[in-house]
């Protein structure tokens, strides 16, 4: 009998599901494809017709958790309403919130990605790029509305807050105050920061300062260079005519 496409798309977030489950209980290292697969109620075998390894379902959890987020967001009557700073800080939030009851799972995810820099880059690009395109809406409208001035070199900023949010995840995974007030308070006042920075376009401005810098110096090193290699290159020229063997 045919699968539908709702009932393949049911299966995987089972699947994604169990594996949450089993490897905030046992470790990634420990957890198994097999009890994955009898967790989430599916045979052995069709687990791999879903996620061809335990890498792929961590990193597919993620995925996954950012489709719950831009969801979440949505179901906000007014946030298109909300100021940019709102906005960034009601985004940062709810992915702390979501994440909440999957924190263990997440020390995971941060554990593989430290040891494996490279692959996880690689792995995490679609959970990044999700989370992007949820930055990129809220500047574009911003700027559209005249709350903040267009920003040189804006494609650059939503990867930056990417940056910045890995960093706010990897403090809540080690803050251990009450209810994670810490946190809390490092997000109030970074995000107010992150947005006042906007509203003055610093970061383009900024960027253009060390690209107007690193182009000047550069120009200026090839010119001493053109002045260093030109007597060495009529020299060899010379050593090499004046060898008649």
């Amino acid at each position: 009998m045919k699968v539908s496409k709702q009932e393949k798309a049911m299966t995987r977030k089972r699947i994604l599901r169990a594996a949450s489950e089993v490897i905030s209980e046992k470790g990634f290292k420990s957890a198994s494809m097999r009890e994955i697969a009898r967790r989430a109620e599916v045979g052995d075998a069709t687990i791999y017709n879903y996620f061809a390894t335990k890498e792929t379902l961590l990193y597919g959890y993620c995925e996954e958790k950012q489709l719950e987020v831009a969801e979440a967001l949505k179901q906000i009557d007014d946030f298109h309403e909300y100021s940019l700073r709102e906005q960034l800080q009601q985004l940062t939030e709810t992915e702390l919130s979501l994440w909440l009851p999957e924190r263990e799972f997440l020390a995971e995810v941060f554990e593989l990605t430290f040891y494996s820099p490279v692959a996880g880059a690689v792995n995490l690009a679609e959970t990044r790029k999700r989370f992007n395109c949820m930055v990129e809406d809220m500047v574009d409208a911003a700027i559209e509305a005249g709350e903040i001035p267009d920003q040189p070199y804006r494609e650059l900023l939503a990867p930056l807050y990417w940056d910045y949010f890995t960093g706010i995840l990897a403090y809540w995974l080690k803050d251990d105050s009450e209810g994670y007030a810490n946190t809390t308070q490092l997000v109030d006042r970074s995000v107010e920061i992150i947005a006042m920075v906007l509203q003055t376009a610093m970061i383009g401005k900024t960027l253009d300062l060390f690209s107007f810098l690193f182009r000047s110096q550069i120009s200026r090193h090839l010119e001493k260079l053109g002045e260093y290699t030109t007597p060495w290159k009529k020299a060899k020229r010379r050593f090499m005519d004046g060898d008649d063997g």
